[in-house]
């Protein structure tokens, strides 16, 4: 910069028009359409105990999902959706796998 052009100033203005995530105000809108058909004949046998101490500052929602597909006619497939706002916190998750 030469400091001559500091003596050259310009004030702009323009409105902004969109742009806005929404921050701080609580507008969340998802829409999803999912036909699924699946059928399951299962078995399922579980014991656990939880002992859960939390201390959280403010809401947290986590969804962790992971896929791995190997060989021959193999499908492995995650969805993983979280949503937190003010007093709610929410995490889902399908998961989809198959081999022939």
């Amino acid at each position: 910069m030469i400091i001559a052009d500091l003596n050259y100033l310009e004030i702009t203005s323009e409105e902004v028009i969109g742009g806005n995530f929404g921050y701080g105000y609580g507008d969340f809108d998802i829409d999803k359409d999912v036909d699924i058909d699946i059928d399951i004949n299962e078995d399922l046998n579980i014991d656990k105990n939880v002992d859960v101490d939390v201390n959280i500052s403010g809401n947290l929602a986590t969804a962790e999902s992971g896929a791995t597909a190997l060989g021959n006619n193999s499908f492995a497939e995650t969805f993983a959706f979280t949503f937190t706002n003010d007093g709610v916190a929410s995490a889902n998750a399908l998961s989809v796998s198959g081999t022939n």
